[in-house]
């Protein structure tokens, strides 16, 4: 997964500024409270997460860095400080900190915690580490979560990455049973279902993908090529030239890799 993709999930946690005051304002507000403050964990924190929520990741690592040094027990200032190295690509450096999150995180956030960690593990080329992380978010995971934070869709993504992809089916299964409006898990289970010789049934999931997300290179090129499958050879260059150009879109370069 694209660190980026993570970028949503961290800001999506990031406070508003109150009474409609304007962001850049609500900064400087934060930035007086911390040299008013500097041993206030909360207040970094806080002030993290303003510079996080415009973007500035750069800007919010060091003040994320000050909260989990003035508060590794903070139930979640040393997980935004490890989300934020892993959102910049920093995977070693992100490790420590996402110790001290699993250490300091209440039951009802472990289970994002080792998601999280799973990621990052994922990232360094450490798959064992990985799913150790994976199958603890899911046996803690108590209640149902949202798609963007569902184990299960990361999970199965992983799995069928590692050629596993009859294992990855369940999983992706009930995950797009839980959320029906994730292009993402449809998009996932398509693929697992492509691969396993079911191009009917992967045809579904990938048109559904599809109408969530009509700008995903990813859905319209695994359409493509389940089209192809079918013999729907029309459509199938249809979906496939689609695709190409919602890729050259994103990534700017026709190529598709």
């Amino acid at each position: 997964m694209c660190p980026l993709a993570i970028l949503p999930l961290l800001l999506s946690a990031s406070p508003q500024a109150p009474g409609g005051t304007a962001p850049e304002a609500e900064t400087a507000r934060l930035e007086e409270a911390v040299r008013q403050s500097p041993a206030s964990a909360g207040a970094w924190k806080q002030l993290g997460l303003a510079l996080a929520a415009r973007r500035n990741l750069d800007s919010a690592l060091p003040a994320f860095a000050r909260a989990c040094e003035l508060a590794p027990g903070d139930e979640d200032a040393c997980y935004y400080l490890a989300r934020n190295l892993y959102t910049l690509g920093r995977y070693q450096e992100a490790r420590e900190p996402f110790d001290k999150a699993l250490r300091s995180a209440p039951p009802p956030l472990q289970a994002k915690v080792h998601r999280a960690a799973a990621l990052n593990f994922i990232a360094l080329t450490r798959p064992d580490d990985a799913e150790r992380h994976f199958r603890e978010a899911l046996r803690l995971t108590g209640g149902p979560a949202r798609a963007g934070e569902d184990p299960r869709i990361d999970y199965g993504a992983f799995l069928f990455r590692q050629g596993r992809a009859a294992e990855a089916f369940p999983l992706l299964d009930l995950a797009v049973r839980a959320h029906p409006g994730s292009a993402r898990a449809h998009t996932e289970l398509g693929k697992v279902l492509l691969h396993l010789g079911k191009p009917e049934a992967a045809a579904a999931r990938l048109q559904k993908a599809v109408e969530l997300d009509p700008g995903s290179s990813t859905a319209r090129l695994l359409l493509g090529k389940t089209y192809l499958a079918l013999g729907r050879a029309e459509e199938g260059q249809k979906q496939l030239r689609l695709g190409q150009q919602a890729w050259k879109r994103s990534y700017g370069s026709s190529t598709v890799k």
